[in-house]
């Protein structure tokens, strides 16, 4: 909310939403500008990370989103699947190397762990 306030440019996505826009952006040749578009906010937030495997491409689109924000514009990424095994979700272990290492070279690393408050008592 702190962001909203500031005027910073945010955008919030789930990982299979965020994977769906990249297919329909490469079927419509409009890669590159859902690229720019994604690279340019201020700070994106992936949620649900970890539900689905990245095959290659989905590596590709990955690590592009990644290496083009690092360093630039802030990006959170949600979890329930432990930091530990996120390096199994990756069909290319070399992207796997690449993402993770620009995540985590500049990045606060949260665990909580808890009572889901979205269930009921």
């Amino acid at each position: 909310m702190e962001a909203c306030h500031r005027f910073y440019t945010v955008k919030y996505t789930r990982a299979n939403r965020l994977n769906l826009e990249f297919e329909v952006a490469r079927a419509n040749d409009t890669y590159k500008d859902q690229m720019d578009k994604l690279v340019s906010y201020d700070l994106l937030v992936i949620d649900d990370f970890g539900l689905m495997s990245l095959d290659l491409e989905k590596c590709a689109n990955l690590f592009e989103l990644i290496e083009s924000r690092d360093m630039r514009n802030s990006t959170i990424i949600l979890s329930q699947l432990p930091f530990e095994n996120w390096y199994d979700l990756f069909a290319d272990k070399t992207y796997a190397d690449a993402i993770i290492r620009r995540l985590v070279a500049h990045s606060y690393r949260l665990e909580m762990n808890g009572r889901d408050m979205t269930q009921p008592s």
